[in-house]
């Protein structure tokens, strides 16, 4: 498959990462780092902290665990230390309950949102942080940058060009703790691009999937620049 976008050792390919996966060499990739669809349930009561108070988040489609652990399973053939994503809790409690295969699950973290929308009904606490799924493949030896560092990171979330942006800050910061200079990451669900331009800003390759091409464009044309404006992470 050609790339939809390709400079200076960062790739973007627009299609789904079940087709476009197999196509990268086994043992090639230094580090996952994704943001995948979260549950059923997540993406159904999902409100906008920025946009309006009634409209609904994400309008994309949920995705399975078992949709999950079929693509995990993949991405182990390719990747040889980490893999760090966004996940939804019950995702997470599933990876670690049955733990694709070629994988060791390490740690459940956590991305504390300061800014994080309140619950407009009142009735409950508000949801004030999102899951981080720690994984490390078996057979190597795990080994990070971040010494005794919690696996809690705290961040304000930022609104962006797609509708479950992650900082680029907070982004930025999880590569350097697992990762190189150099090494090649890889990314299955792109979104806007925040960790291709990480991978540029911190001197890694990377690979990109993408299955919305409104996405890639938006990520392309952030790769081109030098300069981000202000808050236009995603």
């Amino acid at each position: 498959m050609k790339p939809y976008y390709s400079i200076n050792g960062i790739e973007i390919y627009h299609g789904d990462c079940r087709d476009v996966l197999p196509q990268i060499t086994d043992g090639s990739v230094g580090l996952v780092l994704t943001d995948p669809p979260y549950s059923e349930y997540t993406h159904e009561n999902a409100l906008t902290g920025g946009y309006s108070d009634s409209q609904k988040l994400i309008d994309f489609a949920p995705i399975s665990i078992d949709d999950l652990r079929e693509i995990w399973a993949t991405v182990g053939q390719k990747a040889t230390k980490w893999s760090i994503a966004f996940m939804a809790w019950e995702h997470i409690a599933d990876f670690y309950q049955n733990t694709p295969g070629g994988w060791r699950f390490v740690r459940f973290g956590v991305w504390n949102k300061p800014n994080c929308t309140p619950q407009f009904t009142g009735d409950r606490p508000a949801q004030g942080w999102e899951g981080i799924c720690i994984l490390h493949r078996l057979g190597g030896r795990m080994k990070w940058n971040g010494g005794g560092h919690r696996a809690v990171w705290t961040c304000n979330k930022e609104i962006g060009a797609h509708p479950t942006t992650k900082p680029l800050q907070l982004v930025s910061e999880l590569m350097g703790l697992f990762s190189n200079g150099g090494d090649l990451v890889l990314d299955p669900f792109m979104g806007s691009g925040t960790t291709l331009r990480a991978a540029k800003d911190l001197g890694r390759r990377a690979i990109g999937i993408e299955l919305e091409e409104r996405y890639c464009e938006i990520a392309a044309k952030r790769l081109e620049q030098e300069v981000l404006p202000f808050g236009f992470e995603g």
